[in-house]
Formats: C-alpha cells, structure tokens, sequence
C-alpha cells in the first residue's frame, strides 16, 4: 500500500531534518539550504514509489494526491519559501524586521483572497470536488484552480500543488508571526502528534455539545455538525450523525445526562482537593 510506504519516508524525512536542526556542522544559511535538499530528495523518492504503483481505487488515488502528496510537497514550499525570506531580509532593528515581517504577512493575505474558493474547499474538509482536484487526467475549473506547477501528469492532479501551496502559506504565516514576538516556530509541529479518543464516542459528542452550546469556539459562529466532524479528525475517531445520538444523551435518567461532563468536573475538583490537603497551611 502506498500509504504505508509514504509514512515510512515520512518517518525518515522527519529523522532527517532533526538531524539537520541538531547539526553544529552547518552554519545557519547552510541549514536552510540542506532542509531544502533533504525535503526536495524526499518528495522524489515518493515520486519514483508512485511511478511504479498501480493505485488500487480512485479513493486511494484521492487520498494520495490531496493528503499524502501535500503533506511532502508543502515541506519543499516552506522550507524554500524560508530561505528566500530570510535572504531578502533587511539589515536593520527590530522596528524595521518588523515591518518587513508584517509586509510579508499583506502578501501572504493576498494569496489567500486571490483563492479563496479553493482555500474554503480545502478549509471545509468537503469531498465533492475531489474526483475533479486528485484525479490524475482530469481538468479542474481554471477560476477553482489557478496554480499549477507539476506538469509531470503521472505525479500531479489539478488541486494537489495547491493545497501543499495554502498548508505551507499557512505555516509560512506561523513562521512570520512568531519572528515579530520572537518566538521559537516548529513548522508542521502537530502533525507529529497522534491523538486517538480511546473512551466511549458519546463522551467526545456530549464534550462538543457542551462546547457548542456555550459558544466557545469562533464566537459561537459555527455549526455543531462542522464542530463534531473536526473533533473526529483530530482524535481519529468516528461519532457519527450529532442530532441522531444526542437522544442518547436524552434518555438518560434527569440526574445523569451530563455523565461524563460531571465525572470531568468531579475528577478536576478531587485533583484540587487533593493537592491542596498536602498544603494544609496555605494561605493561597
């Protein structure tokens, strides 16, 4: 499977630009030049994987082109989009870094209002473009997609450059707004996190309703349906149709529904009461 194949290079590679980051062999410039080789040399190595693999079905050919693909792709982007920032960068004090910084931020906003369409497909985490943006062959409309660089057609689909172009624009945005407050900036740093929701799904669903209901998320402005699909992406789990369950969470005894919100809630003050009997004469 190609998957399995791309987590091992994926794997490597990550092994590869630590080794980099923790080199005192390589002054700062030639660092950023060797993370650009190494990412480059990688993607290539997917390249000629590819090249020899018959794809199963159009959903894995899907997934390859607008998940794993991306995912090496943007490395190349940002790492080279690194580089040229930090060699156009100006002499001068923390003002005058500042305002290129912020500069570069104008463009990076600009980028995103000139695809907004294709940067709110990719944001929604919606499908029912993709057999028009991950299949090999297949022309995307040219105002839903306007950037392509591969032309190599048995490595490339209309939308795959584009999205490893917005997931590396997105950090290069990170990159930018850490250098302003003089944060240390880990590119890509929760992709190497694996959170997987090992209790009961309901338990997740009454979290996001309690979330939902108190509107703690954009202000309130979004959809529990949208909240609940995101917690299922993030903790690799699978909830199912929110309204659907919730009467789940209805037909438990009055004294109860919230069950698992008030075990968290009862957990949390056991811990408190419990570091602070080893305080007995705090006067906090």
């Amino acid at each position: 499977m190609i998957k399995e194949i791309a987590e091992e290079l994926d794997k490597m590679e990550r092994i590869a630009l630590e080794e980099i980051d923790n080199s005192s062999d390589q002054s700062i410039t030639g660092q950023r030049k060797l993370r650009v080789q190494t990412a480059s040399t990688f993607l290539s190595l997917l390249k000629e994987k590819v090249l020899d693999y018959l794809f199963t079905s159009q959903e894995e050919e899907i997934n390859f082109f607008k998940v794993v693909k991306p995912k090496f792709s943007s490395l190349v982007i940002f790492y080279s989009l690194v580089e040229r920032l930090e060699i156009d960068k100006p002499e001068g004090g923390a003002l005058h870094l500042k305002g290129y910084y912020e500069s570069e931020l104008k463009t990076i906003k600009r980028f995103f209002e000139s695809n907004r369409q294709i940067y709110a497909y990719y944001r929604s985490e919606d499908d029912y473009l993709d057999r028009q943006l991950f299949i090999r062959g297949v022309a995307a409309p040219r105002w839903l997609c306007k950037i392509r660089v591969d032309q190599d057609e048995r490595f490339s689909t209309a939308g795959d450059y584009i999205y490893a172009r917005i997931m590396a624009t997105e950090q290069i945005a990170r990159y930018l707004e850490t250098a302003i407050t003089g944060v240390d900036f880990h590119p890509f740093q929760g992709d190497d996190i694996d959170t997987t929701w090992t209790g009961e799904s309901i338990n997740l669903l009454e979290m996001a309703y309690g979330i939902y209901q108190t509107a703690q998320i954009n202000n309130g402005k979004i959809g529990l349906a949208d909240l609940v699909r995101k917690f299922e992406k993030v903790f690799n789990v699978n909830i199912g149709r929110p309204y659907r369950r919730f009467s789940e969470i209805k037909q438990r005894k009055r004294l109860s529904r919230t069950k698992y919100l008030d075990e968290m809630a009862k957990s949390i003050n056991k811990k408190i009461d419990d570091e602070d009997a080893f305080r007995p004469n705090s006067k906090d």
